[in-house]
């Protein structure tokens, strides 16, 4: 297997694949909203972006996640795969005390966190983005409506002397006008679609194999599935003796 060497990507941590690296170099040059399944490696992209932004740029990145537990899990992978200080990875959230929040800010090179900790610590002038040199929104469908996506990507457009986007997302919907909202309120300049099917994602798909196991229903599932019957029975009988069948 042919791994990813880049000065600041840990040896022999990434397979080389030709699909993320195609992806990045889009990324690299334009706001970017990236639609590709889970366990393509989304995250992946992110990370090569970031490498390359941090590399070559004088500046920060933050990654924005919507739940917490995602934010750990980001930041975990960073840390594992990224070289960097650890110091410099900083994972923050609401549990964290304002002014340990800007101290940590001041501090990391790569900051991943939930949008409501940002959107308040920008309100409450304890952080500035001017320095952010690469903003990532994960699960970028949501940046609709009021959701703090959409005022962090305008205060990062406003402050950042050198900003760019990666937005990714598995499941963008099937709702136009919602994703001409993400778009547009993440002023997205390429898409790039891949699915399990593309040309350049085929060689690293790997045949699954099923196996069907029969298991036990608890009782309290089999008493639950017994009364719902008999309550559709009812609702049937109901029904046909009203002409329907």
């Amino acid at each position: 297997m042919e791994h990813i060497t880049h000065p600041l990507i840990k040896e022999k941590k990434i397979e080389r694949r030709n699909y993320q690296i195609a992806i990045a170099a889009t990324a690299l040059m334009k706001n970017t909203l990236v639609i590709i399944p889970t366990g393509l490696g989304k995250t992946v992209v992110a990370l090569l972006v970031i490498a390359s932004r941090l590399l070559n740029k004088d500046g920060k990145a933050l990654i924005l996640a919507p739940t917490k537990p995602l934010v750990e899990q980001h930041a975990s992978f960073f840390r594992e795969n990224l070289k960097l200080n650890p110091e410099e990875i900083v994972a923050l959230s609401g549990e964290i005390k304002p002014e340990k929040r800007e101290e940590l800010w001041g501090k990391a090179k790569l900051i991943i966190s939930t949008p409501q900790v940002i959107e308040n610590d920008l309100i409450a002038g304890r952080i500035s983005l001017k320095d952010v040199i690469h903003l990532t929104f994960d699960e970028a469908h949501r940046a609709v409506g009021n959701y703090p996506y959409v005022f962090i990507a305008k205060e990062y457009l406003k402050q950042s002397k050198n900003p760019l986007i990666l937005a990714i997302t598995a499941s963008p919907g099937s709702d136009i006008e919602r994703i001409r909202e993400v778009i547009e309120n993440l002023t997205i300049e390429e898409i790039e679609i891949r699915t399990e099917y593309s040309k350049d994602v085929k060689p690293y798909i790997h045949e699954k194999k099923m196996e069907w196991v029969k298991v036990e229903m608890p009782k309290e599932l089999k008493e639950t599935k017994e009364a719902f019957e008999k309550a559709l029975e009812l609702r049937f009988k109901k029904l046909e003796k009203l002409g329907f069948s």
